[in-house]
């Protein structure tokens, strides 16, 4: 939070001596200013020196955004995780603490990124050649271990003259330097939408976010303008762009909702034509990319933000990469923290439980900065430095799929990223591909497919499927495999474009096709003396690993109608069916179950017991099953399509239930974390870019 100023000391007022970059930014103006009072020189601003871009044992290393995820030229995601080291937002004159810094940061805790911050009055300040040189030192130190610089322009509230100068001469000196990226600006502040797209003039007086009283006068280029200057020198290096409130507020940064934005702007200057008005302004202010490697966006979701943080949020981080780029407690008013209270412990937790749902980068507050990750200048970790180091060991140990050896998870394992991977480079890494059995992924909102091919070049025979996957060998792929690729995606519901309903009876206006019409505000319901069988045929064979239930309650009823006692059941043939989900009791409005791999032409849910008020009484509001359409081997599967044989045999599977499915149940359908967010994703109206049908 400490965004300047020299920083706190144990026992001293930190009111008095914590200070932000906008304070150093007008006192180094005013020390010009007297400058050439008393010489009367002008020190004009030096042309752009360009830097060379990185080679060698960086190739392959600039990145570029495919979705709402980072990759590397070999087709790697790549997800930033280092230390915010912020000494040169207030002094261009420390050189030993950053590089302590970039030690800590890069080596003691094993990130691979650092975000670095500039602003422009130290860059084109007196000391400008050696604050420069710094960043240049940064830069080859963290090329050098083959990570990543966020070189941060650290201003504040929104951009200005100064801002575009910094750019023009930052974008051309680290022009496609395949280790940096250009983060526009730190935090805009006190502003409106409108202002941060527009720009003009922002005037305010009063507290800002640290708690000091605050005159501010700008006349802003507006956002947009920082992103135009960077891409009109040519630099392709991927951008990160703040949101509003203090770099919090992400709502209107897609292009659907910057749309809708844009609509409440023209109510008041249209003149009536809506239409071309939102069209004229959606091609001046959207910031779309046309010529670069990509755009990310940055918040920095602090305790003192709103809670409801998908509100703000959600929209961007599931279209664009996304980096928590600041974060920490703000409870403790002065110096190091020595123990974490109940309400830093739970912002702590919600914070790295919603980074690791989504997949976000993270550069937590600061290393030297209140409020302290260490006891500056020492290393000694604060309680708050101690808990995101650990985090770090955890986060960056998992990774998104884990391959093995031997069928049911067993062997030799390996963990990936998603990404793009040949047999050559895995064997390179102490894995053979040829000898891939089973595959599992690591809990979060997204769909993981994998895809294995017959040729080096992902090309050839391929078999496609989704973890966690018991046996994945040659003899259900029908080849050796000789490269693969991992997809991580939004998840798409299969049912909704891919299957029909088999009516069981319903009442008056409530028909089965409710459960798969995409929405929860439509319920099904029938009355039955006994046990009521659903069946959804699909139009072909599908690998599932994911089944979702919305009952009564998640369609606005009473959760007392909800169906208590079903088992979810698959099968290839209509007649056979393999049960998946087994569940009584349940009171729940929402209800989702992750399981193995299962084939599957039918699925049949069957309710034995309805409501609590009527166990006669049978709701369901939806059904949403995901996964992917079958590639495999299929010589040895009974296969019908679109044919169900009533009184079909359902039984379990060679196991019973596995031992994540009875984890899944032990509480009667109770619902994992990761589960809690995917309900926020699957109900939110969004356009996903994805291969799944």
């Amino acid at each position: 939070m400490n965004k300047g100023g020299e920083p706190n000391r144990i026992g001293f007022d930190s009111r008095q001596i914590e200070r932000k970059g906008h304070f150093m930014k007008r006192f180094f103006v005013w020390i010009a200013a007297l400058s050439i009072l008393l010489s009367g020189t002008v020190i004009a601003k030096a042309e752009p020196d360009e830097k060379p871009a990185a080679t060698g044992a960086n190739a392959g290393m600039m990145l570029h955004t495919e979705g709402n995820q980072l990759m590397n030229e070999s087709g790697v995601a790549i997800r930033l995780i280092g230390l915010n080291v912020p000494y040169t937002s207030w002094s261009d004159n420390c050189e030993a603490q950053v590089m302590a810094g970039l030690e800590q940061s890069l080596h003691e805790w094993g990130g691979n990124a650092v975000r670095y911050p500039v602003t422009p009055a130290l860059w084109f300040g007196k000391n400008k050649d050696a604050y420069r040189a710094l960043a240049d030192k940064v830069i080859e130190t963290v090329a050098a271990e083959g990570k990543y610089v966020i070189l941060d322009n650290h201003s504040f509230y929104l951009p200005d003259q100064d801002d575009i100068d910094l750019w023009a001469d930052l974008a051309v000196r680290y022009k496609d330097h395949p280790n940096v990226l250009f983060e526009l600006f730190n935090e805009p502040a006190t502003c409106t939408w409108q202002q941060y797209y527009e720009g003009g003039k922002l005037s305010y007086t009063g507290k800002n976010d640290w708690g000091e009283e605050e005159t501010v006068q700008i006349n802003s280029c507006g956002i947009p303008k920082l992103l135009k200057t960077v891409r009109e020198t040519g630099a392709k290096n991927v951008c990160i762009i703040p949101g509003i409130n203090w770099s919090f507020d992400l709502s209107f940064c897609t292009e659907e909702n910057f749309r809708k934005f844009a609509t409440s702007v023209a109510e008041d200057r249209a003149n009536g034509n809506v239409d071309a008005f939102v069209e004229e302004y959606v091609d001046k202010y959207f910031m779309k990319e046309t010529t670069g490697n990509g755009l990310m966006y940055s918040t920095h979701p602090y305790p003192t933000k709103p809670s409801d943080w998908d509100t703000y949020l959600l929209d961007t981080v599931l279209e664009y990469p996304v980096l928590v780029g600041e974060c920490g407690p703000t409870e403790k008013e002065n110096g190091f923290i020595r123990v974490l209270s109940d309400n830093d412990q739970s912002y702590l937790d919600t914070l790295t439980s919603y980074v690791d749902q989504y997949g976000l980068s993270i550069t937590p507050w600061a290393w030297g900065a209140w409020p302290y990750l260490n006891q500056e200048p020492s290393s000694r970790l604060s309680a708050f430095g101690t808990y995101m180091k650990k985090y770090f060991e955890k986060s960056l140990a998992k990774k998104a799929v884990t391959l093995f050896t031997d069928i049911d998870y067993q062997g030799d394992g390996f963990t990936l990223e998603a990404g793009k991977y040949t047999a050559s480079y895995l064997k390179e890494n102490g894995f053979s591909l040829e000898k891939l059995k089973s595959v599992s992924c690591k809990s979060d909102v997204y769909q993981y497919t994998i895809t294995l091919y017959s040729g080096e070049a992902f090309d050839g025979d391929a078999y496609t499927f989704v973890p966690n996957a018991a046996n994945t060998g040659e003899e259900i792929s029908g080849f050796a495999p000789k490269s693969m690729k991992i997809v991580r995606d939004i998840p798409q519901n299969i049912l909704e474009k891919h299957a029909k309903v088999i009516d069981p009876g319903c009442v008056e206006n409530q028909p089965i096709e409710n459960i798969i019409d995409g929405k929860t505000g439509t319920v099904w319901k029938t009355v039955s003396d006994k046990p009521v069988e659903i069946v959804l045929c699909l139009d072909d064979v599908y690998a599932l690993n994911r089944i979702r239930l919305t009952h009564a309650s998640g369609a606005s009823m009473m959760s007392v109608f909800n169906a208590s006692d079903y088992t979810v059941s698959c099968s290839t043939d209509g007649k056979t069916f393999t049960r998946i989900v087994d569940v009584t009791e349940n009171s729940l409005g929402f209800c989702e179950y992750n399981f193995e791999q299962t084939l599957a032409s039918y699925i049949k849910i069957t309710l034995t017991k309805g409501s609590v008020v009527d166990a006669t009484a049978f709701y369901l509001a939806e059904v949403m099953a995901y996964g992917t359409p079958y590639t495999g081997n299929r010589d040895h599967l009974d296969i019908t399509i679109d044919r169900y044989v009533p009184g079909g045999k359902d039984a379990a599977g060679k196991d019973g239930i596995s031992v994540l499915q009875i984890i899944l149940l032990a509480s009667f359908g109770t619902i994992t974390a990761a589960s809690i967010v995917f309900i926020l994703i699957v109900f939110r109206k969004k356009k996903s870019k994805t291969a799944q049908p």
